[in-house]
């Protein structure tokens, strides 16, 4: 079994909370840092094992007794506040911390981080990331969740509900992988399994699939077939 990996969230805003519930769920080990008192004793409530911490994120020594190098990963929710987004990134940096993950408010913000020597993919702008994915769904004839949307592939996961590929293998059923696609996981009864060409596909088996967008509608007609659609 993997070990659990430990986390801390600067900001108790509702980014951070929603980073923080979604991490919670999986069971990892989290802390949760917030200058403001009445925000962490507000909400650290809601959660089974988050752990709140009163602390100003500017302050470096601050976070140095306080072990920030010992986490897997730090995650900077203070999107609305760029000058202490800043600071924090920059006390982190200077303390050794690698694993950073930064909320951005705008492309400004998002180039000042940059600068300061983060990586592309460790920059997030919520809205930007958002409208990717409703842009992506709108494209799409039927209904289907989309986790992620990055320029020419999608990640997202499609349920099963096609009678005539119903206890036919990957391969019979004509999913075999392909350039244009593959079959990441296939979720059935809680549990993951990791398919192959004789992978049996079970009503209502969950698909996670990575494809190229405008094979994204013949996927979900294969896997889920018609579906009525109400006005």
């Amino acid at each position: 079994m993997a070990r659990k990996k430990s986390f801390a969230i600067f900001g108790a805003n509702y980014f951070g909370l929603s980073v923080a519930q979604t991490l919670d769920e999986k069971k990892q080990l989290i802390k949760i840092f917030d200058y403001d008192e009445e925000k962490i004793n507000l909400h650290i409530n809601e959660f089974e094992s988050v752990e709140g911490i009163i602390l100003d994120a500017t302050n470096k020594n601050a976070l140095e007794k306080n072990g920030i190098t010992q986490f897997d990963g730090v995650i900077v929710c203070f999107g609305g506040n760029m000058e202490s987004s800043i600071l924090t990134v920059l006390n982190l940096i200077d303390l050794g911390v690698e694993n950073i993950i930064v909320k951005a408010r705008d492309e400004r913000h998002k180039r000042i981080l940059l600068a300061l020597g983060l990586e592309e993919d460790q920059v997030i702008i919520p809205d930007v990331t958002t409208g990717k994915m409703v842009a992506t769904k709108a494209l799409f004839d039927i209904e289907s969740e989309v986790q992620t949307a990055d320029g020419e592939y999608v990640f997202t996961s499609i349920q099963v509900e096609e009678e005539e590929i119903f206890d036919k293998s990957i391969f019979d059923a004509g999913l075999n992988s392909n350039k244009d696609f593959i079959i990441i996981q296939v979720k059935r009864n809680g549990k993951i399994i990791l398919p192959d060409e004789y992978t049996i596909l079970k009503k209502g088996d969950i698909l996670v699939v990575f494809a190229k967008n405008n094979i994204v509608n013949d996927l979900i007609l294969k896997v889920r077939g018609e579906q009525e659609i109400e006005y």
